[in-house]
C-alpha cells in the first residue's frame, strides 16, 4: 500500500501532466473532403481528422486537445487536435434530399461542407419518397458516437414539382415564416391629427405595370427658382405597431424578395396590396419629403411631414418612357397625356438633379442585370437584358434627393447604409493601377475625396484595359450601420433610404425615427441584434434568389453539354474565369487548371496570362459547354480544343468503329 507522500506524489505528477496538455475552444470548419479544422480565437487552424469529424458539424463550438507530433527532427510538426467536448451546436435544422440506399433511408443535407448523410429513423420519415426535397431537424447530434439522426418536418415536393425550385430555397431560407393569427386586429387606426391632408394634390405613382405594392408617389410644380418637388412614400408604421407580431415577423423576412415567378412580400398581401399601397383616388397615410430644387437641381430647402395623399393615377414605366422619350406628344397613351404637365415637369427636374449629382457627387454606370423569362412550367423561356429606362432614371433622381434629405433628417441617429470604397488589402494595387493607367498620382484613395478623383478620371472610351471594372471588383460591399459614414460609391457624405417601407424593414424603420423627429413620441431606439437581424435578412434575399436562378439555368444548359458558344469575360480569379453566354446570357465558370497549358495570375490586372493567350475582363471568347451539376447548381464551360485535336479525335473514334 502507498504512503501518503507517494500517493500525493503521484496526484502531483498526473496534475503536472495534464498541465502541460494544451486545450482551446474553436468553431468546427468543414472542407470539401471528409477533414476539417477547428479555427481557434488567435487565428490558428488545427486539424481534425476524419474520424473525428464524423462527431461534429461545421459550425459547432467545441473544445479540444492540442498534441503535436514530429516523426523526425527534421520534419515538419504536425499539429491535430482531439474533441474533448461539444460546447455549442448552431445548427438545429435544414434542407436537403431524401436518400434511400438498401435499407438505410438519409437525408443529403444542403449545408456548405457538410459532406455525410445523416440517418432518418422509420418514425421520422414522413413519408417521403427517393429524391423529394425535404426540410429536416437534428434529433441526434454526432457527439460523441458519431451516430447523427435527424427528423423530417417538411416534405417540400419532388423534383419534377412545378415550382419546386421556389419552394425549396424559400423552405432553405426561412423566407416565408408564417403571419400570426389574427393579425389584422393588431393594426392600428390610422390617426389622421397632425398629418397634413394632400389629397386633392395629383400626385402619381410609377411603377412596373404589374407592381400592386406601390411605396411611392410624385408631384411636381415648377417656381420662380425652379421647382417643388413632393416626394411621398407609402407610411406602413401608422398601421404596425412597434414590436408587435406581425413587426417581428417583418423584421425576421427583413425585405421582400422577388424571385422569378415566386415573389415573396415582407408584409402579408392585405397590408403590401391595399391597406398601406398608393393605390389610385384612396386615401392613405404616408410620409411626404417637399423639396425646393433650383435650377441647377441643387436642393435649397425641404422639409419632411406626415400627410394624407390620393394618387390620382397609376403610370407604368414603359408608358411613361415611351411618352417622356416623344416629349409628351403621344396622345395614344391617355394616362400619361392626362398628367403631361405633371411628367414633364419631372423630366426636367430630374435631369436637373442628374446634372448636379453628375457634377458634386458620384454617378457611377450600373452593372447590366438580367431578367428570367419563365414559361408556364416555371422553367426559363430565354433571359433579356433589363433595359434602363428615362422612367427608370426619373424615378431613381426623385428618390435619391429624397433619401438624402431622410439622412440629413436622422441627424446622426438612426440607419444609415455605408459604402467604404476599396478592400484596405487592394488600395496598393488600387494606386498603381492609377498610375499605370490614369498618371494619377500622390492620391489618397483610401478617402472619399480621392476614391471620387479616380472614379471621375476614367473615360471608358479612351482606356483600352477595362479599368473600371477591374476597380469594381476591389470594392466592399455596402453595408447598414447605425453610424454616420460615407457612401463612397455615390459621393456622398451620408445617406440612408426610407423610399420602399412596403418592401424593406430597414425603410419602414428609417419611417419611425423621422416621425420621432417630426413631432414628439416614443423614440425607436435601433439596437445591434434588429439590425443584425435586418442584415442577415437582406443577405438571405439575395443569397435565395441567387440559387433559384442558379438551379432554373442549369436545368435550362443541360441540352446545350458539348455546344460552342461566343460569350464575354466577366469574372477572373486565380482559378479561372467566369464568361456570360452571348446567345442565352447565362455565366460558367472555366477552371485552368484542367485546360492544356498552364495559366499565372495577375491580382492586381484580374489577367490570366499562358503561352498563347491572356484573358481579361470583358473580352470575348469562345467556350464549349463542359458540364452541369443541378445538384451542386453549378455550370462549367472549357475552351473549344483546338481544329487539329478535335480531327485527330474524330480519326480515332472512326479508326475504333
Amino acid at each position: 500500500m502507498l504512503d501518503k507522500d507517494t500517493l500525493s506524489q503521484l496526484k502531483q505528477l498526473k496534475q503536472n501532466i495534464e498541465d502541460s496538455k494544451e486545450y482551446a475552444v474553436g468553431i468546427v470548419k468543414g472542407t470539401q473532403r471528409k477533414f476539417g479544422f477547428v479555427i481557434l480565437d488567435d487565428g490558428r487552424e488545427i486539424f481534425i481528422n476524419p474520424d473525428e469529424m464524423q462527431k461534429v458539424f461545421p459550425g459547432d463550438t467545441v473544445k479540444i486537445l492540442i498534441t503535436t507530433q514530429q516523426e523526425n527532427k527534421d520534419a515538419k510538426a504536425k499539429v491535430s487536435g482531439t474533441l474533448e467536448k461539444l460546447i455549442n451546436s448552431p445548427l438545429k435544422e435544414f434542407t436537403g434530399r431524401y436518400i434511400v440506399k438498401g435499407k438505410g433511408h438519409f437525408v443529403e443535407p444542403d449545408v456548405p461542407n457538410l459532406n455525410r448523410w445523416i440517418f432518418i429513423p422509420p418514425q421520422a420519415r414522413k413519408d417521403a419518397k427517393p429524391n423529394d426535397f425535404i426540410r429536416c431537424r437534428i434529433n441526434r447530434h454526432p457527439y460523441p458516437q458519431a451516430k447523427p439522426q435527424a427528423k423530417i418536418t417538411e416534405v417540400i415536393g419532388a423534383a419534377d414539382k412545378t415550382g419546386i425550385e421556389g419552394d425549396y430555397v424559400v423552405s432553405k431560407f426561412q423566407l416565408e415564416p408564417a403571419w400570426p393569427d389574427k393579425w389584422q386586429e393588431s393594426l392600428l387606426e390610422v390617426d389622421t391629427n397632425g398629418r397634413e391632408d394632400l389629397t386633392l394634390l395629383p400626385f402619381v405613382t410609377i411603377d412596373a405595370a404589374s407592381t400592386m405594392d406601390m411605396d411611392d408617389a410624385l408631384f411636381v410644380q415648377s417656381t420662380e427658382q425652379g421647382w417643388q418637388l413632393q416626394v411621398a412614400i407609402a407610411d406602413p408604421s401608422a398601421r404596425i405597431a412597434v414590436d408587435s407580431e406581425l413587426d417581428k415577423l417583418a423584421r425576421q423576412r427583413a425585405t421582400s424578395t422577388y424571385m422569378p415567378g415566386r415573389p415573396v412580400p415582407m408584409l402579408p398581401e392585405e397590408l403590401a396590396n391595399h391597406l398601406c399601397s398608393l393605390t389610385p383616388n384612396t386615401a392613405r397615410p404616408a410620409l411626404v419629403c417637399q423639396m425646393e430644387i433650383d435650377q441647377q437641381g441643387k436642393l435649397s430647402s425641404y422639409k419632411i411631414i406626415e400627410a394624407m395623399v390620393s394618387s390620382k393615377a397609376k403610370l407604368s414605366y414603359q408608358d411613361v418612357s415611351a411618352f417622356l422619350d416623344q416629349n409628351g406628344e403621344d396622345d395614344s397613351l391617355t394616362d400619361c397625356h392626362n398628367n403631361k404637365a405633371t411628367l414633364l415637369t419631372l423630366k426636367a427636374v430630374s435631369a436637373a438633379l442628374l446634372s448636379q449629382r453628375q457634377e458634386h457627387n458620384l454617378v457611377i454606370p450600373n452593372r447590366q442585370e438580367y431578367r428570367l423569362v419563365l414559361n408556364s412550367q416555371r422553367k426559363i423561356d430565354h433571359i433579356e437584358p433589363v433595359q434602363k429606362s428615362s422612367a427608370h432614371q426619373l424615378i431613381e433622381e426623385c428618390m435619391i434627393a429624397a433619401n438624402c434629405c431622410a439622412a440629413d433628417m436622422l441627424d446622426g441617429q438612426g440607419i444609415f447604409i455605408s459604402h467604404p470604397g476599396f478592400r484596405s488589402e487592394r488600395l496598393a494595387d488600387v494606386k498603381k493601377l492609377a498610375e499605370e493607367q490614369l498618371s494619377l498620382t500622390n492620391t489618397d484613395f483610401s478617402t472619399p475625396a480621392g476614391y471620387q478623383q479616380l472614379m471621375k478620371s476614367i473615360d471608358d472610351d479612351k482606356l483600352a484595359f477595362p479599368l473600371r471594372q477591374v476597380l469594381s471588383r476591389l470594392l466592399e460591399r455596402s453595408r447598414l450601420s447605425t453610424d454616420v459614414l460615407p457612401h463612397y460609391g455615390m459621393g456622398l457624405d451620408k445617406y440612408t433610404t426610407f423610399t420602399s417601407p412596403i418592401r424593406k424593414y430597414s425603410d419602414l424603420t428609417v419611417h419611425r425615427l423621422l416621425k420621432s423627429k417630426i413631432k414628439p413620441r416614443e423614440t425607436v431606439a435601433v439596437k445591434p441584434q434588429d439590425l443584425a437581424i435586418i442584415q442577415q435578412g437582406q443577405d438571405h434575399s439575395r443569397q435565395a434568389r441567387y440559387q433559384m436562378e442558379q438551379w432554373l439555368k442549369c436545368q435550362f444548359m443541360q441540352p446545350f453539354i458539348g455546344q460552342t458558344f461566343m460569350g464575354t469575360i466577366s469574372q477572373i480569379n486565380s482559378n479561372g474565369f467566369t464568361v456570360r453566354l452571348d446567345e442565352h446570357l447565362i455565366e460558367g465558370f472555366v477552371e485552368t487548371r484542367l485546360l492544356e497549358e498552364k495559366y499565372s495570375f495577375d491580382p492586381m490586372r484580374l489577367r490570366l496570362t499562358s503561352k498563347s493567350q491572356t484573358i481579361e475582363l470583358n473580352q470575348p471568347i469562345e467556350v464549349t459547354v463542359k458540364e452541369v451539376d443541378n445538384n451542386a447548381r453549378s455550370i462549367r464551360y472549357t475552351l473549344p480544343a483546338p481544329a487539329a485535336n478535335q480531327d485527330d479525335k474524330k480519326a480515332a473514334a472512326e479508326a475504333v468503329n
